[in-house]
């Protein structure tokens, strides 16, 4: 297994452009940033359980903070899988296909997948506004809502950014051009 450090994902850059590279790294560091934030969750957790059994004294709101971490932290590792393609695929149906097929087919998956990475972004932005405007908070710790809300923005827009350079590959490919 390799180690995801960036530019060392156990596989070249699949973009061969500098911005195609920045992306890559942007993508990498973002996720490095969620595995670090699911590490602070699981001692959290670890601490809040201990406290809990040991000396009747967990983590007040700690199923708050483990929610709004992992939600954070899951969306944070989307763009990366988009950078190298490493979403889930049932390929029984494609295998007798041409790469060229199957590359329309990536087309189109890539293209809904940006159509949803955008939607998601303005959506979730909007709900980050509302929130705020609301005063929308958690009921526990009385965290106010728009903040890890408006912290999936970035993840959902670098993934739509993923997901075109990712089109732009699949539609070059798909049409006779170098991928």
């Amino acid at each position: 297994m390799a180690e995801l450090a960036p530019g060392a994902t156990g596989e070249p850059s699949p973009f061969t452009s500098a911005a195609g590279r920045w992306l890559d790294r942007i993508a990498t560091w973002w996720a490095l940033f969620g595995g670090l934030l699911f590490c602070a969750i699981v001692v959290m957790s670890i601490i809040s359980i201990v406290g809990r059994k040991l000396f009747s004294a967990p983590i007040q709101g700690d199923m708050e903070l483990l929610q709004m971490g992992s939600a954070i932290g899951a969306a944070a590792f989307l763009p990366l899988c988009e950078v190298y393609d490493h979403h889930i695929k049932v390929d029984a149906f494609t295998n007798g296909l041409s790469a060229r097929a199957r590359a329309w087919l990536d087309v189109l998956g890539h293209g809904l997948l940006a159509l949803m990475g955008a939607m998601l972004t303005w959506r979730t932005a909007l709900y980050a506004v509302s929130a705020k405007e609301t005063m929308e908070v958690s009921a526990l710790l009385l965290v106010p809502l728009w903040w890890p809300v408006s912290m999936l923005v970035p993840s959902f827009l670098l993934l739509t950014v993923a997901a075109l350079a990712r089109l732009g590959m699949s539609l070059r490919t798909a049409t006779g051009g170098a991928a």
